[in-house]
Formats: structure tokens, C-alpha cells, sequence
């Protein structure tokens, strides 16, 4: 779990004070260009983090006194919105003026250990707090009269890449070798030292192959089954070694090295691998980021990493309310229901507009069960010139009837498994004149309804009517500008972290600076 480590975190809840001494950075310096984002953050930064909204996360009177979580907050604002390291925005925090202001400190301020970034977000992700600050984005925006009650929404992705570098076969093994013998010296010692005499290779360092005349096929398929069998010789050594599975570590990296070799190599009823032909879909790419998967966004388009979902609401200043990210190998469609279970009850939208990829029948099924509509195009099949399809036939589920291009009808039947079928007679498809162009090959035509029929029926009725056509295809390109935000100017783009939880920690806060831009000048409006 990503709180693993984070157990032992302490430390009491400290706050802000904001009493103005002698060395206040905006005092001696002066006021910060007005409409600026450091001039936002220092004007009204306790409206969008609030030491309060940290009180689950420290204790009332064990460990020492905290920095004041929303400072770190604001830096960790200030931090993905400059592009930043940990290392470089503790330097920003000593040396920038414009960072001093923006956090109401003192100008002989001295920066924090960049650790304690890395221990406040590892608090947020043990409290389950990482959407905190776009949460409070969007109360803001209600306050300022941005977000008034449950507004239509759009859904899209985009890639996010991962932050570990994929390995190929032979090194993913090798990496996986070396990560169960690091778990067993750390349970075991004497199991470590048989472990090691029983491998036929070197795991010191193993990202290093070993010598093989890697562009001959026979030789390289020979060197893959040996690394193999090494890897299966460690997984077996562990098994027979009574209790060691018991350990949590050693039992992760048995599992992890597992279901490596599972992915590239079937193991005979001997216990020996064997190659295996083909790419396995979900395989794991990387033992330093086992999460990370190959993906794509489009048929020339190909990513190893993440997949980034959004949803932002369709009003005149679109906000992103939830994101999601997931492994990259996961379609589009399925993320619709973690972004709408993701927001509160009295935000969730009546209608989500989306591309193809939403408007399949189970994404359909999952928002009919939260009284959500869906406006998105039906994904079919391709169209066979001089062909009848299904899309030609009229159903009719409501009168259990489907009739064909012809004009004849057949009933729709359920059978014991509860797929729903049209059969059309034989006597009826022998003598049809379509025949050729609809079963030139079969006595008679089947129609097979998805179980989600009436909702397909239903979503391609709505298209035909122009209006919403024309919705659809003027608004849902919105949200592209929104994910390109996210992508480029807030570094969304590549993954600062290792792991889905922290990946989708920075894609929240990225969330959060893309709303604060609408928001801040709204803030300015009233201001004025």
C-alpha cells in the first residue's frame, strides 16, 4: 500500500501567525505585480489552504510542533506551478522575494530539509487528503458564485508518463531476481547465503546482461531460458524454505518475480520455461515502477506509464472537478465511473459529454446506475461496403421485435443464460432478395442484443436529434485546453513519482493551479 512507511509519522499541528514583523518580505520590499499568481497566493492563500483542513493528519499532543501545513501547502503550490524539484524550491524559498511574499515569511527566512516535502506528502497520501487543494478550489469557486449547484461535464485523458524506464524481458527477470534476494538477506541471512549458492548468475548488478550474441535468434532464446530457469530456481528455493513466505517483503517480491516470468515464459508440468510467443497484454514493464504499463492513445501513439482522466465542468469557466489515473494499458471508458464516485453528491452532473471511448454500453449501464446521462457517440463496427450489419435492422426491445432492411420480423428470445437473440426463419432468408448482401454464406440471419441494448438504442436516438449533435461536437473539445494545461504547463505530463497514489496526488494539485487560474481573476474582480 502507498502508506507503507508512513506509519510512524508524527507531529503536532502547528498554524500560521499573522502578526507582521520588522524583516516581513512585503514590507521592505513592497506589493507583488498585481493579477500575478504570487500575488493571489499572498492575498488570499489562507482562502484556498487552511492549517485546519490538516487537523487529521498530525496529533493534538504527541511529537513535536509541525511546520504549519498550509505553508507547505503553498509551497507545494508554488513548487509543481514553477516546474520545481524539492532541492530547487527550497532554494526558490530562501532566495526568491516573490516566493517570501507569496508565503508571508521574513526575508532572512531559511528554506526547510526538501524532505519535508516529501514527509507532508507522504502525510496527505497516509490521510487520504492528496485532492485536498483541488477540493478547495471548487469550494472556493462556490463561494464566488463560479459553481452554482450541478453543472454538465465533460470527461477526456490524456498519456502521463511514467517516472521509471522500462526494462526489457531479460532485465525485468534479472531485476526481479535481485529484489527477492535483497527481501530474503533482509528476513533470513543463512537462506540469503543458499539462495545465492543455488543461482547459476551474477544478480550484483542486474541490469548488466550476461555475454550472449544477443542478434542471433536461437542463441538469444537460449540465454532467455536460462535466465529464466535461474529466476524459477530462486522462486522454488523460497517456497521450500519453511516461514520465509511469511515475511511481507519477501512474499511481495516472490509475487512480483511470479508473475515476470508468467508474462514472457510458460512453465511446463516439469517446472521448466518455456518462451512463450507473443506480447501478453498488462504486462509489467518496469520492477522500479511495477504499476507503469505500455499504453496508447491513438494507433500511432504509443506511451509507457499512466493514463491521466479528467472532468471539468461545461459553464463559461470550465473547472476540473476529479481526476483519476490509471495504469496506461486501461481504456478510457471504464475511468468515467471513478470520476464521477470520486465527487460529492450535490456536485455530480445530470450529463457527461465524451468521445467514443464513453459511450460504450457498460460505461452507459455504470451512469444509468448513478442517474447520470451520457451524450457520446456509440462505438461500432466498421462499416463493410455492399453488406447488411446490425445497425441496419430496426430493434425494437420494448415491442420484443427486430425487422430486418426487407420488412420481416422476428421476435427477440432470451435464452437460459440470458443473452437476448432475433432469429429470422429459414424460409424467410432463403427467398429474401438481400440475401446476398446480408447471409450469403448462412441459411438464416441472427441478431444478437448487447445487454445494454435499449440504452445503445437509446444514446444513437439522442445523436440524431441536431441539436444535440451540435452540443456534442462544439463543447467537448473544451476540456482539451484544460488536459494541455495540466500537460505542459504544470507538468502533468511525466509523472514525478513512483506509483499510481503518488501520480495521482500531482495530477490533483496540477488540477488545483489549472482552477485557480478563472478563479484569481474573479478574486481580482472582487477585490477591486
Amino acid at each position: 500500500m502507498p502508506s507503507d512507511g508512513f506509519k510512524t509519522l508524527q507531529g503536532m499541528l502547528s498554524t500560521t501567525d499573522s502578526q507582521v514583523g520588522m524583516f516581513d518580505a512585503a514590507g521592505l520590499v513592497g506589493p507583488l505585480p498585481e493579477g500575478s499568481f504570487f500575488a493571489m497566493l499572498a492575498e488570499h492563500g489562507e482562502r484556498i489552504v487552511r492549517d485546519e483542513d490538516f487537523a487529521e493528519c498530525y496529533s493534538e499532543r504527541m511529537g513535536r510542533p509541525s511546520i504549519p501545513p498550509s505553508l507547505l501547502a503553498k509551497v507545494l503550490l508554488l513548487e509543481y506551478r514553477c516546474g520545481l524539484s524539492d532541492e530547487a524550491a527550497m532554494e526558490s524559498l530562501t532566495w526568491d522575494l516573490r516566493w517570501k511574499i507569496a508565503l508571508g515569511l521574513p526575508v532572512d527566512q531559511r528554506a526547510f530539509h526538501p524532505t519535508t516535502l516529501t514527509k507532508f506528502r507522504a502525510r496527505l497520501l497516509l490521510h487520504g487528503k492528496e485532492r485536498l487543494a483541488l477540493e478547495n478550489t471548487l469550494r472556493l469557486a462556490e463561494e464566488l458564485g463560479m459553481l452554482d449547484g450541478p453543472a454538465e461535464q465533460i470527461v477526456d485523458s490524456t498519456p502521463m508518463l511514467g517516472a521509471a524506464a522500462t526494462q526489457d524481458t531479460v532485465r525485468l527477470v534479472r531485476s526481479g531476481v535481485r529484489k527477492l534476494i535483497d527481501a530474503v538477506v533482509a528476513a533470513d541471512d543463512e537462506a540469503a547465503a543458499a539462495l545465492d549458492r543455488g543461482l547459476e548468475f551474477d544478480y550484483t548488478t542486474p541490469n548488466e546482461k550476461p555475454d550472449c550474441r544477443w542478434r542471433i535468434k536461437a542463441e538469444r532464446e537460449r540465454m532467455l531460458t536460462r535466465v529464466a530457469e535461474d529466476a524459477e530456481r530462486a522462486l522454488i528455493a523460497t517456497e521450500q524454505t519453511e516461514g520465509l513466505l511469511d515475511d511481507e517483503r519477501v512474499a511481495d517480491a516472490h509475487r512480483l518475480l511470479r508473475e515476470l516470468i508468467g508474462q514472457d515464459f510458460d512453465v511446463d508440468e516439469e517446472g521448466v520455461p518455456r518462451l512463450h510467443r507473443g506480447t501478453r497484454s498488462d504486462r509489467i514493464i518496469s520492477t522500479v515502477d511495477p504499476e507503469m504499463r505500455h499504453g496508447r492513445k491513438s494507433r500511432h501513439q504509443r506511451f509507457d506509464g499512466y493514463k491521466l482522466s479528467a472532468a471539468a465542468t461545461n459553464s463559461s469557466e470550465p473547472l476540473i472537478t476529479a481526476i483519476e489515473v490509471a495504469p496506461a494499458s486501461q481504456q478510457d471508458g471504464p475511468q468515467a465511473q471513478p470520476l464521477i464516485d470520486s465527487q460529492p453528491p450535490e456536485r455530480r452532473p445530470p450529463r457527461i459529454l465524451g468521445d467514443t471511448a464513453y459511450g460504450s454500453g457498460p460505461v452507459r449501464a455504470q451512469m444509468t446506475e448513478r442517474d447520470v446521462q451520457v451524450l457520446a457517440p456509440v462505438p461500432e463496427a466498421p462499416v463493410r461496403e455492399g453488406r447488411l450489419d446490425k445497425r441496419d435492422f430496426d430493434i425494437d426491445p420494448q415491442a420484443g421485435v427486430v425487422t430486418c432492411p426487407a420488412g420481416h420480423s422476428a421476435p427477440i428470445r432470451t435464452a437460459p443464460s440470458g443473452q437476448r437473440r432475433a432469429i429470422f426463419s429459414r424460409s424467410v432468408c432463403g427467398s429474401c432478395p438481400l440475401k446476398p448482401h446480408c447471409v450469403p454464406t448462412l441459411p438464416r440471419k441472427t441478431i444478437q442484443l448487447a445487454p445494454e441494448e435499449d440504452l445503445l438504442i437509446a444514446a444513437r436516438q439522442a445523436l440524431d436529434d441536431p441539436l444535440n449533435a451540435e452540443h456534442l461536437r462544439r463543447t467537448r473539445p473544451r476540456i482539451e485546453r484544460l488536459l494541455g494545461l495540466l500537460a505542459y504547463r504544470y507538468g502533468a505530463r511525466k509523472s514525478r513519482y513512483i506509483g499510481t497514489t503518488k501520480a495521482r496526488l500531482q495530477a490533483s494539485w496540477a488540477a488545483a493551479l489549472v482552477n485557480l487560474n478563472p478563479i484569481a481573476h474573479h478574486l481580482t474582480a472582487t477585490t477591486a
